[in-house]
């Protein structure tokens, strides 16, 4: 408690207030005392592909939201009936993979993301995300374009422990998931 009470009185100003820089203090040292925990029992990679897993789901989340609300093709009936099922349970999971094809300037191989689609949801749910992220992609500068790994549908089979999830979420509307779920 020290240590928090010393950095207040040496950071607080106009711009950051007392509860930010408390706040800002306590997360940086539980971070701290996570990640030598986790780097003690070996499990350090595992947790940042986990946290890299998440990540990209809530980007992919939040990409899709600002296409949703800036698409010009849905009407507004539409978009509150998408803008219901924009959550984190629905986006599909992205697994990091390196393809067989070798990158031409660098001599190695591509890196890709293999996406696991859920099974549950409706084809068109499946296809309006799709047509989100085509939206999105749009907007994407060339150089934003070439930094962003290429996706590859996965088989229905996914081999990964993190694979799909096998059931919709409690509150899935009847419309968003496929009829024998």
């Amino acid at each position: 408690m020290r240590v928090t009470s010393e950095i207040t009185t040496v950071c607080v100003n106009e711009k950051y207030p007392a509860p930010v820089v408390q706040k800002a203090t306590k997360k940086y040292f539980t971070t701290l005392k996570r990640r030598s925990r986790l780097q003690t029992n070996n499990k350090l990679p595992d947790a940042r592909k986990k946290q890299r897993r998440l990540q990209r789901k809530h980007h992919k989340l939040q990409n899709r939201k600002v296409a949703l609300s800036g698409s010009t093709t849905l009407t507004q009936e539409q978009k509150e009936k998408f803008s219901a099922i924009l959550q984190i349970e629905y986006m599909s999971s992205e697994e990091s993979a390196e393809e067989s094809g070798e990158d031409e300037h660098m001599g190695e191989r591509l890196k890709v993301l293999l996406i696991h689609t859920l099974p549950w949801r409706n084809q068109s749910v499946n296809e309006m995300f799709q047509s989100l992220d085509r939206k999105t992609a749009r907007k994407r500068t060339p150089r934003a374009a070439e930094m962003c790994r290429k996706r590859v549908p996965w088989g229905a089979e996914p081999s990964s422990p993190y694979g799909t999830t096998a059931k919709p979420p409690p509150s899935c509307p009847a419309w968003a998931k496929v009829s024998d779920c």
